[in-house]
């Protein structure tokens, strides 16, 4: 037993390789939405104007518009055997907008059963913890775990030509398992790819990034910008219903690692 436990102290202790350290950051997201609610055999989508011109009266779209918005993260590293490593990330998601929706159908826990135009507010704060741990081969920084995204939202939908208004508030956790490398730096330029995955019978989650980033020349501090793209694709399934949503889009951000 003692052997045992000797050696999963070891093997944490490898694999938690950096002594205490603490970075944080802050960027700017441009978050492309598209997507979809299938009910049976209708479909409304979230940003898919030619939706509403296609001549199926099957098909609508509710028009959410695409948009800047910020996120902020901390990351402890510490050298403590077993016990992951933490990184903790807020992302807001907030849009609106005008389409044409068509149907019965429910939208993160609302239902809605309109004919008409409407204009939509989806508001979505993710709260999102990753438990990880991470090697330093020579040239590459590794981290592997799991983690668990929780998007708590309120959407309302309200008709442009009648009183009808349907509102709800909810909460959808995500978990997934999470890899991350990056280069060491090279000239002051690093390469960074990130994934958090899940896949089940009920839907999926993916969230892939890659950045490129600048390492400042200075002596103490490590301050960095990035560059990249991130890719999140939300589906979950209800018998034969579906939500899928997406957000896709370029990315900046600000680093700091003491």
């Amino acid at each position: 037993m003692k052997k045992i436990i000797l050696g999963l102290s070891l093997a944490a202790s490898i694999a938690s390789a950096d002594w205490l350290g603490a970075s944080a950051g802050a960027g700017i997201w441009q978050e492309n939405i598209s997507g979809y609610i299938k009910t049976g055999d209708t479909i409304n989508y979230f940003n898919n104007k030619s939706a509403e011109t296609d001549g199926n009266n099957k098909t609508g779209n509710l028009g959410l518009e695409d948009k800047k918005q910020p996120y902020i993260w901390a990351k402890i590293i510490h050298p403590i055997p077993l016990i992951p490593n933490v990184k903790l990330q807020y992302t807001q998601y907030d849009t609106s907008g005008t389409g044409l929706v068509t149907g019965n159908f429910k939208i993160f826990g609302s239902d809605v059963d309109i004919n008409d135009r409407v204009h939509t507010d989806l508001k979505i704060d993710s709260y999102d913890a990753t438990f990880f741990y991470e090697l330093k081969p020579v040239i590459v920084d590794l981290e592997a775990g799991f983690g668990l995204n929780i998007w708590r939202g309120k959407t309302t939908i309200k008709s442009l030509t009648t009183s009808q208004t349907s509102s709800a508030t909810w909460v959808v956790p995500l978990p997934y398992l999470y890899a991350r490398a990056e280069t060491t730096p090279f000239f002051g330029i690093s390469v960074e790819a990130q994934a958090k995955y899940l896949n089940v019978s009920v839907g999926h989650y993916y969230d892939y990034q890659g950045a490129i980033k600048y390492h400042l020349p200075l002596p103490i501090l490590d301050i960095s910008i990035a560059a990249g793209y991130k890719s999140q694709d939300i589906l979950g399934r209800d018998g034969g219903d579906e939500t899928r949503i997406k957000f896709r889009g370029a990315f900046a951000e600000l680093g700091i690692k003491w």
